[in-house]
């Protein structure tokens, strides 16, 4: 077996988040700490928008996919998204991701990118999920909150439930590679797709 087809890559399509939105996202985020032994706190310089998790491929096949997905990513027009208010996954009694919400006047046109980018994958012959919720990880809960522990989760989604956090300026798609290790697993960037 070639090298390449023994090296698989853990591989997902993402919107970069600029250095602005992590800063204004250190306020909800810093607020989870009185929960850290119940939530595991995402890093700023981790979050970004997920468009479709690719799961392992062998890195031949991973290399191919710039060629398919460039073209579909620059058929669509830049945009802008809001970054606003908080929740969580499935809902905040009973959490398992907490998030910052994904809104706007062109949200209609992240999910017209989304869904042309899975169509193009399924078509290349990657499996793609159905669902699609637009949003940033903030933090993952560990362990079912406590009863007190629920009440502070409740008080910080009153709290940051309906601030405007700023604005994503969208002018690319990535295609990035997570490497699985001790510790969170580390972002590159394997292509950028631009938008027209």
């Amino acid at each position: 077996m070639p090298a390449d087809d023994a090296e698989r890559w853990r591989v997902f399509l993402a919107i970069e988040v600029p250095d602005d939105i992590r800063t204004a996202l250190t306020g909800p985020v810093g607020s989870l700490e009185p929960l850290h032994d119940v939530v595991r706190i995402n890093a700023l310089e981790r979050i970004h928008l997920t468009l479709h998790f690719l799961g392992h491929h062998p890195r031949a096949h991973v290399e191919q996919l710039p060629g398919v997905l460039a073209p579909v990513v620059g058929r669509h027009q830049r945009f802008r998204l809001a970054v606003e208010g908080v929740g969580a996954f499935p809902d905040i009694r009973r959490p398992r991701v907490l998030w910052a919400g994904i809104a706007g006047a062109d949200l209609p046109r992240l999910i017209s990118v989304q869904a042309d980018l899975g169509d193009a994958l399924r078509t290349a012959g990657v499996a793609t999920e159905d669902r699609f919720h637009p949003h940033l990880t903030l933090a993952r809960v560990v362990r079912p909150p406590k009863a007190p522990e629920r009440k502070l989760l409740r008080d910080w989604s009153t709290r940051w439930g309906s601030t405007f956090f700023r604005e994503i300026p969208v002018d690319h798609v990535r295609l990035m590679r997570s490497q699985l290790g001790a510790g969170p697993p580390p972002y590159t960037t394997v292509a950028t797709f631009d938008l027209q």
